[in-house]
């Protein structure tokens, strides 16, 4: 059954797949998203699409922003300009790049109303669970993205996940592959052990020349670290003190400025019934669509019910399940018809057929929500806290431009920007490269105190970005080189590492012993008076069990299943440098008649999922080894 898991990315079904999405070099046509200026200035050529310098630094400055948010004081930018960090990134825009071109070779589109519906499940647009344009736009602006390019990015990631799901729906678990499953998931096993006291260490018997020897062997292990302080100049935004009052006249005119974000505009509960056809169809074609929206717009007029029409008749498969609800519209939703037919209804009225690009729509107006405007008094706090912010923000950027002024011209002394932002030099205790207190806890920090730059040429450092609104600049103070540690310093440590690695030997000897000689016949029950222990039997053990050594659990599913009526003998690790003598007596397989409907579509999930993961990874590196993909070396 693994095997089977692990062989599916050679299954005939997993190739003729792909064939179909290879025939005719249709994968060589990318959807365009990379292809812009690419023969310029290109990181990666995928097929016939290009991956330019800009798509990687946006892919990059993206991961910047989620990592700095996760990691906030211990963020280090330096992180992402290693080989490693730009090639796993690279990797992951050419299989994303690889994925699109396949799944538009397929004929896999993100349509508009697809598009729309993905938008509007987004939690952070949505007021009480309906689609709210005020705070969708609100949303992008605050992360500085147009409605434009945040549809394009999410019709771009919806492409990206649309081929590998349609794999992971299409993954096939026979009641076969299931039962195997469950024989080796659900599977138990009894055994008995006769745990071995540990050896204890005996530090005494440790020799003095032993520790010298073992101390001038690994000399370079006992340094004491190399070490620096700094001086440093500190701008925080957390403490600086505005003493900046906001007068009422400010904050009524900010109110008018930002009356918008106060106010909600009219909505309109809304249904449709769509009768499909291409903006390119042929004459013929669009006087058909539009005959049957008129028949079906007759039939409601002569009292049918419009959900129900709509249920049976309507194309759009989003909305006919539901009778035709398109949910809360506000303007700037629908395409421009639409709206001016809604917007010229009256509750409860149904309009003549409307023409799109998507074909001909009835619509029903069912419910009208008046806008509304929350008063001045109501939002006075809000706006207060707003200004003080947006002064707060400037007070912060107008010392920032006096410290990156004063830094370029700093020599020698961190005092002139001291003074330029009106504050104090500040030093550092003693910190090495990897760990140190205050600002050094930053690895920002540690990484240029230890630069050439700072450590060898005594220059003040660009300033370091330690949080949002959280600047230094810092130059060495005093620096430590690597002193060795003194013989006497570390022998108490080397006698008992070797203290502990005799220890270890000699339990690993005396256990190989023991396993000897119950390999040749000897019994647990016979050894165990021997070595003062017990035999404890353990039955019904699962690959998860909790109440046994997790070591020998593994331990006990390497070994050999059984014949009927003898032990498999086994020797088993234990944590802390322990050892167990193992007699394995039975297995039982899980059995699939054990589970009720629900634990049998639970597994099936699980096995599905597994091999889905399997199947689409294999699916990308059969791309890869299909398409070819050159790298710019030289851009990374």
């Amino acid at each position: 059954m693994l095997q089977r898991i692990r062989d599916t990315s050679s299954s005939k079904f997993f190739y003729t797949i792909l064939l179909v999405l290879i025939v005719g070099g249709l994968l060589f046509f990318g959807i365009g998203d990379y292809s812009f200026g690419g023969a310029r200035s290109y990181v990666a050529k995928v097929g016939g699409a290009y991956i330019t310098e800009q798509d990687f630094q946006s892919r990059m400055d993206e991961q910047r922003r989620r990592m700095r948010g996760m990691l906030r004081d211990a963020y280090n930018p330096r992180m992402f300009e290693t080989p490693e960090f730009k090639r796993q990134l690279l990797d992951q825009l050419i299989d994303e790049e690889l994925v699109t071109q396949a799944g538009a070779a397929a004929g896999l589109a993100i349509g508009d109303t697809r598009l729309r519906e993905e938008i509007a499940k987004i939690e952070g647009f949505t007021i009480d669970g309906k689609f709210d344009k005020d705070r969708y736009l609100l949303a992008l602006q605050s992360s500085n993205f147009t409605p434009q390019l945040f549809e394009q990015r999410m019709r771009h990631d919806l492409a990206v996940a649309e081929l590998p799901s349609q794999i992971v729906a299409t993954t096939l678990v026979t009641d076969h592959d299931l039962g195997a499953f469950v024989r080796l998931r659900d599977q138990t096993r009894d055994f008995r052990r006769l745990e071995l006291a540990p050896v204890a260490a005996n530090p005494t018997a440790i020799s003095d020349e032993q520790v010298r020897a073992y101390y001038q062997a690994h000399a370079a292990d006992f340094n004491n670290p190399e070490q620096v302080s700094v001086e440093y100049v500190e701008l925080n935004g957390a403490t600086l003190v505005s003493d900046q009052a906001v007068t009422e006249e400010e904050l009524r005119q900010h109110y008018g400025e930002q009356l918008a974000r106060f106010a909600t505009r009219e909505q309109r509960l809304a249904s449709h019934i769509l009768i499909e056809v291409p903006a390119n169809a042929d004459a013929e074609t669009q006087k058909a669509a539009a005959a049957k929206a008129a028949a079906l717009a007759a039939e409601i007029a002569a009292g049918k019910d419009f959900a129900e029409v709509a249920t049976a008749s309507s194309d759009d498969v989003g909305s006919k399940a539901n009778g035709g609800d398109l949910g809360w519209i506000v303007p700037g939703m629908m395409e421009p018809a639409f709206e001016a037919a809604l917007y010229a209804l009256a509750p409860g009225a149904v309009s003549a057929p409307v023409h799109t690009d998507q074909g001909y729509h009835l619509i029903q107006l069912r419910e009208l929500k008046a806008g509304t405007t929350k008063p001045f008094e109501e939002v006075r706090a809000q706006l207060e806290q707003e200004l003080l912010a947006e002064r707060h923000g400037e007070q912060f950027a107008e010392l920032e431009d006096k410290l990156n002024a004063a830094a370029g011209t700093a020599s020698g002394t961190l005092e002139p920007l001291a003074a330029a932002i009106g504050t104090q030099v500040q030093t550092s205790a003693l910190f090495n490269r990897e760990i140190g207190d205050g600002i050094a806890l930053n690895p920002a920090v540690r990484e240029s105190a230890f630069s050439p730059e700072v450590k060898e040429d005594g220059l003040s450092s660009e300033p370091i970005e330690l949080a949002k609104d959280h600047l230094v600049v810092l130059r060495l103070a005093e620096h430590k080189p690597v002193t060795p540690k003194s013989y006497e310093q570390v022998k108490e440590g080397i006698v008992a590492q070797l203290a502990r690695e005799a220890a270890t030997k000699q339990a690993q000897r005396a256990a190989d012993e023991l396993f000897k000689r119950l390999l040749a016949g000897e019994t647990l029950d016979a050894l165990a008076p021997e070595v003062a222990g017990s035999v404890i039997d353990a039955a019904g053990v699962g690959r998860d069990g909790l109440s046994v050594d997790r070591m020998l659990v593994e331990s006990v599913f390497k070994m050999a299943r059984p014949a009927a009526g003898v032990v498999t003998p086994g020797l088993s690790e234990l944590a802390g440098n322990r050892f167990a003598l193992v007699e394995l007596r039975a297995v039982h397989d899980g059995e699939l008649s054990a589970l009720d409907e629900a634990g049998r579509q639970a597994a099936r999930d699980q096995l599905r999922q597994g091999l889905s993961m399997l199947e689409v990874d294999a699916f990308r590196k059969a791309l890869r080894a299909r398409i070819p993909v050159t790298v710019n070396e030289d851009k990374l």
